[in-house]
């Protein structure tokens, strides 16, 4: 079975036309009947509940579990007035089924259970929320015990900004430099090895293995306060970590300049944010990764990586981009494989996997408002 994907970050979930679909319906269960993916028997659906539907065929209505779309018989179902609900979730966390799950209608134990997944299934759920992970199932929330499930943690990418010695705002993005210490406090003592991005690349691909308890720290944007403040921290840890950079601002004030890099390629891999691409087209309000042409694109990319490549020597290479915003289209992937970089990273929450897209890598955005408890969960992909 394809793996059930739940609560990617979805607004709208629009279905390929499959034969004429109708409007998005609300269809109620009239028997209970099993959900099919497009191999084999994946959960249950019991009578009586509710489900959103996207299209149907002759003889199946589609909906979806998580991000997978599964299909269950007309015959068992049947048109109602009650109000589709919309396709929302957030912070992922991967989970495998070894038994029959129950999923229930209210996070208390006489709730009602409104259906099941099957054994040996992995699925995404999200973050736990006192016993029980809520989950997507047919367009409405369910959830499910936490005794139910297994947690797969996978490799945390941790996403930092700006590191200050005291905040004088509430943008969330910044985070205090003892806060930062603390949870590289937290890494050391608990036995966490930092990676590159090439090391987790190989992961990704099964071409290689790394301890279990690998992370990746990236920074984006560049900010001098990597070098600063972060830089110590992490040399006097043993640590490694990932700078994004906008190379077009190298050398501007609040920015890491050429003798910054080079004096701290011990513990940074300097990789891209674009050169001049990091910013929103103001017409059409969207990201110029998402706008401009591949050829654009491709010659910004190729801009970026070269002044990176000419600051750190002959026989540096960048290999991995974050893109701004988290924002992509098909052309700056493409754009982005045809510069020759190997790999890219999101803003979408959540741990990465083996076999996870190379150019769609997830990452754990740490913030100011986090506490370590929360900082913990989201390593161990909670």
């Amino acid at each position: 079975m394809k793996k059930l994907v739940a609560l990617l970050l979805l607004a709208v979930i629009a279905f390929p036309s499959f034969s004429e679909a109708s409007a998005i319906k609300s269809i109620k269960i009239t028997e209970t009947t099993p959900v099919f993916d497009e191999k084999q028997k994946v959960a249950v659906f019991q009578k009586g509940t509710s489900h959103t539907v996207m299209k149907e065929s002759d003889l199946y209505y589609y909906t979806v579990i998580g991000n997978d779309e599964v299909k269950f018989s007309k015959k068992k179902g049947k048109v109602t007035k009650e109000q589709p609900e919309s396709w929302k979730g957030a912070h992922p966390v991967r989970a495998k089924t070894s038994t029959y799950v129950q999923i229930v209608d209210r996070p208390t134990k006489n709730a009602t259970i409104v259906g099941q997944i099957q054994p040996n299934m992995t699925i995404q759920v999200q973050r736990l929320k006192g016993d029980y992970f809520p989950i997507i199932m047919g367009g409405k929330t369910g959830y499910i015990h936490k005794n139910q499930l297994h947690i797969q943690a996978g490799i945390p990418v941790l996403m930092y900004h700006d590191i200050l010695r005291t905040k004088t705002d509430d943008n969330t993005s910044t985070l205090e430099i003892e806060k930062f210490k603390k949870q590289m406090d937290y890494l050391k003592n608990n036995g966490w090895t930092t990676i590159t991005p090439q090391q987790l690349e190989q992961w990704v691909a099964k071409k290689t293995t790394l301890p279990k308890k690998s992370v990746l720290i990236t920074f984006d944007d560049g900010y001098q306060s990597t070098i600063d403040l972060a830089y110590p921290i992490l040399k006097a840890h043993g640590f490694q970590a990932t700078s994004f950079l906008i190379t077009s601002r190298i050398n501007r004030p609040n920015t890491v300049s050429e003798l910054g890099m080079i004096q701290t390629q011990d513990v940074f891999s300097y990789q891209s944010h674009t050169h001049a691409f990091h910013m929103f087209n103001s017409q059409t309000n969207t990201s110029l990764l998402q706008h401009e042409t591949e050829s654009a694109i491709f010659h910004d990319l190729e801009q970026a990586n070269s002044s990176i490549e000419e600051i750190l020597g002959y026989n540096y290479r960048v290999t991995t981009l974050a893109y701004p915003y988290g924002k992509r289209g098909p052309e700056a992937i493409s754009a982005l494989q045809s510069v020759g970089l190997t790999s890219a990273y999101t803003i979408d929450e959540g741990n990465v996997f083996q076999g996870d897209p190379l150019f769609e890598l997830k990452r754990q955005r740490v913030h100011s408002s986090m506490t370590l408890q929360n900082f913990a969960d989201k390593l161990e992909g909670k």
